[in-house]
Order: structure tokens, then sequence, then C-alpha cells
């Protein structure tokens, strides 16, 4: 599904996404010294070197999809599972964190205005265009568990990688 105001709600979607990532980037390592609930400590090295291989993901996974452009095939699939699991992050562990810890949660700001407002707008378009709204749980359920499994190896790796 390319029409032109979709394809350009995906290019604006990565932009919230790149610009939530860089907002994490910023404050998130610090923030997490103080949030040990939510979220492990994390040195900013670690922590910048997951981001830039989960935004990669993201940029990857979009463009996938953008090329293969054929509806409800398995890239679209891959590609709301992405955009859905963005709209998730946007509650849990952002705003639930806020609330709880009376704290604000770097990234919160960008995930409201921009990742789930964007999320609900794209998977609303592709329901309405008639994608399996089974399916479309699923791949944002199983996107999602994939890419909090890789958040400690990611994490591990850009230690060992990343010395400053």
């Amino acid at each position: 599904m390319n029409d032109s105001i979709t394809l350009a709600l995906k290019i604006i979607f990565l932009l919230g996404f790149t610009i939530h990532n860089l907002e994490e980037s910023i404050w998130l390592p610090e923030w997490s010294k103080h949030a040990k609930k939510f979220h492990e400590p994390v040195e900013r090295n670690q922590f910048i070197f997951a981001v830039i291989i989960v935004t990669i993901i993201g940029y990857l996974v979009t463009v996938a999809e953008i090329i293969d452009n054929t509806h409800g095939s398995i890239y679209s699939y891959i590609y709301l599972g992405f955009v859905g699991m963005m709209g998730l992050n946007t509650i849990l562990p952002h705003l639930a964190a806020t609330i709880l810890l009376k704290k604000y949660a770097p990234g919160l700001v960008t995930a409201l205005l921009l990742n789930l407002p964007l999320s609900i707008i794209i998977i609303a378009r592709y329901i309405v265009a008639g994608i399996n709204v089974y399916f479309l749980i699923i791949a944002i359920l199983t996107f999602t568990v994939i890419m909090l499994s890789l958040l400690k190896p990611l994490f591990k790796l850009g230690d060992k990688l990343i010395k400053y």
C-alpha cells in the first residue's frame, strides 16, 4: 500500500521514530540509573549502540515494505509489527514509567506526539484497506517480543564494541 499519503506517512513515521530514538539516547542512560523498576541501568555506549541497530532495523523493514508494495504480504505484516510495536512502546514503558515513578521517562513526549498518533493512523489505513486484523495482532506481538529479546544482547555487544 503505497499511495502518496501512505508513503508520506511512512516517511514521517521514520522521522518521528528517529527523533524519539535521539531523545532516548540523550536522556535515557542517566534516567535508567534511577528507574531500576522499569529499566536496568544502561551505560550511554551500550544504549546508543542498541538504538542505532534498532533504528537501522526500523528503516530496513520500512524500505522492504515500500519496495515490495504488495498488500497483505509478509513485508506488510513485518512493517505493521514494527509500527504497532512503536505505538505500544508509548504506553509501556514510557507512559507507565512516567506515571508510576512520577518522573518523566525519556521518549514520552516524542512517543505521544509522533509515534502513537502516526502508528494509529498507519495501522487504521491498512485495516480500512482490508489487512487481516488477526495477522496484524500476531505481527505486532511477534515483532515486539523479538525486539525486546534483542535489547540485552545489543547492550552487551555495545559495551564490548564501544569504549569511551
